[in-house]
């Protein structure tokens, strides 16, 4: 099984679920190679993007369990 570069999009429209998404990057912090965090004020919203170098299998789970957290919304793409 080899590892793939993913790139992660997050978009965090309830605030009060960031302890719990900052919580969940960080268990895959081992994974990562680059996170970037963005208020965007004018829908607000937060916006994160997270680069990976992991195996498929922790990116899909990762994106699931964002998935599950209310107000949160991931995907990732594949390279």
């Amino acid at each position: 099984m080899n590892k793939e570069l993913a790139t992660l999009g997050i978009k965090i429209e309830d605030f009060t679920q960031i302890p719990e998404v900052n919580a969940l990057l960080h268990h895959f912090s081992d994974c990562i190679v680059s996170r970037l965090g963005l208020p965007y004020e004018k829908r607000n919203i937060r916006l994160i993007h997270v680069v990976m170098d992991t195996f498929s299998e922790d990116v899909e789970h990762l994106v699931e369990e964002l998935n599950a957290i209310k107000g949160v919304t991931a995907q990732a793409m594949f390279f």
